[in-house]
């Protein structure tokens, strides 16, 4: 074979190898897509975020096998497209993935969730209820980040700002998140007393009654006082009782001592947790609710 021919097999070659290879990768990439197809459909056919281990059992949930199929084989491109998958859970499944992956830009799909967000049943351990992505996601991160000891983590400080500007009315848990999360200078501690006093959230009082107690002293015994002789502790645990009454006795003053028995006489959902309760109590000199009430009263 002179060298022109040997030149011509070796381009013939050369195409072929390449149309085979172009084959190949087209096949394996329909190949991918359709599974993918297949485990976004068995998602969204059991149609509930299960975590790892579900049931008395503790036994390994179906479609937490599907999410780690979901997360082996999506792209990043296509799992920031499944973000806005009709079913929710496919959605709620596709946020874990890049939560999981560290994301880069996990904000903008947090962003979309707290501004519009999707309903979700969630299912871990033996409690199965309802919550939303905005949520779910969240704590899919900073549960990561919590067992690493890393809440200075980029990432995690953006969803923290996030939830602490939002103008959306946002989930009371994922706004205690962010506070406890880290100790927040300006401009954010600004943005904590907007929370505090505009917004009478509760969290963000006793926040700054901890870190920035001087700056803000009269703001937050008004609002405690408010929110004591407001709330009705019958719908909420006895610590939330135990919280407010404790800041409140910090301030050392007379009146306060009197609306806390005034509200302790009246309310007494407080006796769910008596002994806690009558600690506290002594440890401020006052060994006796209802004698107490009568000096007050006669």
């Amino acid at each position: 074979m002179n060298k022109a021919n040997r030149t011509t097999a070796t381009r013939i070659l050369i195409t072929n190898m390449f149309f085979l290879i172009t084959v190949l990768s087209v096949n394996i990439s329909f190949g991918q897509t359709d599974k993918l197809g297949e485990i976004v459909d068995r998602i969204a056919e059991i149609n509930v975020v299960q975590h790892e281990y579900i049931g008395i059992e503790f036994s390994e949930s179906d479609n937490y096998k599907n999410f780690k199929q979901l997360k082996d084989i999506a792209t990043t491109e296509e799992l920031v497209l499944l973000t806005d998958n009709k079913n929710a859970t496919v959605a709620c499944y596709a946020t874990w993935a890049l939560a999981d992956n560290n994301y880069k830009d996990l904000k903008t799909i947090f962003q979309k969730f707290i501004l519009e967000d999707r309903e979700i049943r969630d299912f871990s351990g033996c409690i199965n209820m309802n919550d939303y992505i905005s949520s779910s996601l969240y704590h899919r991160y900073w549960g990561r980040m919590y067992i690493k000891k890393t809440l200075t983590d980029k990432i995690l400080i953006e969803l923290d700002s996030i939830i602490i500007y939002s103008k959306t009315p946002i989930s009371w848990l994922l706004i205690k998140r962010a506070l406890d999360n880290r100790i927040y200078v300006e401009p954010y501690k600004t943005q904590i007393s907007i929370l505090a006093f505009e917004r009478e959230n509760m969290d963000a009082v006793l926040y700054l009654s901890t870190w920035h107690k001087a700056e803000y002293a009269d703001n937050i015994k008004v609002a405690l006082l408010k929110y004591l002789k407001e709330q009705d502790f019958e719908d909420s645990w006895a610590k939330d009782y135990y919280t407010i009454v404790e800041e409140l006795f910090k301030f050392n003053d007379p009146e306060i001592k009197k609306a806390i028995i005034a509200k302790m006489k009246q309310d007494r959902h407080w006796e769910k947790e008596k002994e806690l309760f009558k600690r506290l109590l002594s440890n401020n000199g006052i060994y006796n609710i209802e004698n107490e009430w009568e000096k007050q009263h006669y």
